[in-house]
């Protein structure tokens, strides 16, 4: 048909358009799950980087302050020898300093020859000392400055230390020797130790030359070594402060390290802490994320899988509606086509057929006259047929007409009383009321909006109903009656008469049904018909109740489309 949408292709719209809304659902959810986890993972990130950096700016500070404590206390030694080079005494200086007794190993004093000459260390002997490195920077530089040494192993003390060294010189200002702090790194990696940088992190004091001074995690198995290279030994000899992302120069960890350099001295202050333990909480975090992801993502999936084979169902069965629907319209076109070439042909023969009737009915008459005296009984009797026979061909020609005339049935213009028309069809009827003997009573009927003509004809046909199928035994009484139901009125005519067999009433409105009359003539088998079609026509609805050899209730609803006013509007007729 035109204009109508191709089956096929509204079948693949609404399955693809179910297909791209569950594709659509689900890259929103994971982009919102993989967005979450990444924002997750760049905070965490973040926040380790700034843990480091302050942990690395706290033990920036505290190294200063134990390096710039030390350093006094060399200060202060060396003025005292340098006052009374002959009666220093070592012990007795450094006997009152508590911060010495925590962080040092040793406080010793080695000559200008190399050998160590004095030290706290209890029954010391003198050793030779002039390869070390602290030694030989002071003995071959007469700068002031503090030296911190690479971590050596004491020959005296037997422990690890880094050498803290200031140089002495005689009243002369020629050099005298070496006043020499070993710090204890044990100390500073206790310190650093009990801060929690995790498993695999570190915390470490490192010279420009590459080597680990202080160590926490490890300890003495980093002190002494040399970094092999990479971000982290560049960023130390550049004397930056950095945080970078790097394996760990010593063990390979890849780790989140700050870097802060100290200030006046070559050493930098290193706080790492492994990537994967920073992300141990965001691996969990993630692995609850996917799975709650698949979980949700199976879930809609199969939701959508329903929703999908349900629009699939019911596009199928659109489209077998779409086409049993448009056989439908097919057929109804047909149908109506069919109706409107029988109604024409109805028409035409029922107005065809009235003028020839109408001849055969007067010259039937004409002749009965005419040959009355010739003819015997018999040949009267035949005459008598074919006038009856035309008569009642007239009459359903007449029936027929009225039949299909039901649908150019106009509106009613105003109201009409319906007692009116109750006794027009009574002034039609009134010879078979007569050679019936039949009494008509008429309630006071209303006024309403209903077509006079359609309303005469409705009443002729149910009263000559009434009267052609009375009763052997008894005069025909017939009551019409009304009642108001809501916006309906209920017109009923009620007989005393034989009586409808249920296997009839089933059939009793269709057209041509007929019932045998009291005279042993039926009717035309359309005047039910018509007036089943005319009430419908009006808005309403026809049905019958009887009882067999009690009589017959023929009642029809109107609706009331205008206020009713109810006049005492009565009539009897009976039977002369």
């Amino acid at each position: 048909m035109i204009g109508a949408a191709p089956v096929g292709a509204v079948k693949f719209h609404g399955a693809r358009a179910v297909a791209v809304f569950g594709i659509v659902l689900l890259l929103l959810v994971w982009i919102g799950i993989i967005a979450s986890l990444n924002s997750e993972h760049q905070r965490v990130l973040a926040d380790t980087r700034a843990d480091t950096a302050n942990l690395a700016r706290a033990f920036d500070e505290h190294i200063q302050r134990t390096i710039a404590g030390l350093d006094q206390t060399l200060l202060y030694l060396r003025a005292e020898f340098q006052q009374d080079p002959v009666h220093f005494d070592l012990n007795r200086s450094v006997a009152n300093n508590v911060i010495l007794k925590r962080v040092s190993v040793q406080i010793a004093r080695i000559d200008a020859k190399g050998w160590l000459a004095d030290s706290n260390v209890p029954g010391f002997k003198p050793v030779d000392l002039s390869d070390r490195e602290h030694f030989r920077v002071h003995r071959q530089d007469n700068s002031d400055q503090l030296f911190v040494s690479k971590p050596v192993l004491g020959r005296t003390s037997g422990k690890w230390s880094i050498q803290l060294t200031r140089r002495l010189d005689d009243t002369n200002g020629n050099f005298a020797g070496v006043l020499v702090i070993s710090l204890d790194p044990n100390y500073l990696g206790e310190i650093y130790g009990s801060i929690n940088v995790g498993d695999n992190g570190v915390i470490a004091v490192i010279g420009t030359d590459g080597v680990a001074r202080v160590a926490s995690n490890g300890g003495g198995a980093f002190l002494g070594r040399n970094l092999d290279g990479g971000a982290v030994l560049d960023a130390v000899q550049a004397r930056q402060a950095v945080t970078v992302q790097a394996l760990g120069p010593l063990d390979r960890t890849e780790r989140i390290v700050s870097l802060r350099p100290l200030p006046s001295l070559p050493l930098s202050v290193l706080v790492g802490r492994a990537k994967s333990e920073a992300l141990a909480v965001y691996d969990r975090s993630r692995t609850w994320h996917l799975l709650i992801g698949g979980i949700v993502s199976f879930a809609l999936g199969a939701a959508l899988l329903v929703l999908y084979r349900m629009v699939k169902m019911q596009e199928s069965i659109a489209a077998d509606l779409a086409v049993k629907k448009s056989e439908l319209l097919a057929s109804r076109v047909r149908l109506r086509r069919y109706v409107a070439d029988l109604e024409r042909i109805a028409e035409v023969a029922a107005h065809d057929l009235q003028e020839p009737l109408r001849r055969v009915v007067a010259y039937a008459q004409l002749l009965s006259s005419h040959v009355a005296s010739a003819l015997d009984d018999e040949g009267r009797g035949y005459v008598a047929h074919v006038v009856d026979g035309a008569q009642r061909m007239r009459k359903l020609v007449k029936d027929l007409e009225a039949f299909v005339a039901v649908d150019q049935m106009p509106e009613s213009d105003g109201e009409v009383a319906v007692g009116a028309a109750i006794g027009t069809a009574m002034d039609r009827l009134g010879e078979q009321i007569r050679a019936a003997g039949a009494s008509i009573l008429v309630d006071p009927m209303p006024s309403a909006a209903i077509d006079e003509r359609a309303l005469t004809e409705i009443f002729t046909q149910l009263l000559d109903n009434a009267i052609r199928y009375h009763a052997h035994s008894r005069k025909p009484v017939i009551r019409v009656s009304v009642a108001c139901e809501g916006d309906q009125l209920v017109f009923s005519v009620i007989d005393n008469g034989a009586g409808i067999d249920p296997y009839d009433r089933v059939r009793l409105f269709e057209i041509f049904h007929r019932l045998e009359g009291i005279d042993g003539h039926s009717g035309t088998g359309i005047g039910l018909a018509i007036v089943r079609r005319m009430v419908e026509h009006m808005g309403g609805r026809v049905c019958v109740e009887s009882q067999l050899g009690e009589g017959s209730t023929f009642s029809f609803s109107l609706p009331r489309r205008k206020p009713v006013h109810l006049t005492l509007v009565g009539r009897e007729v009976q039977a002369a």
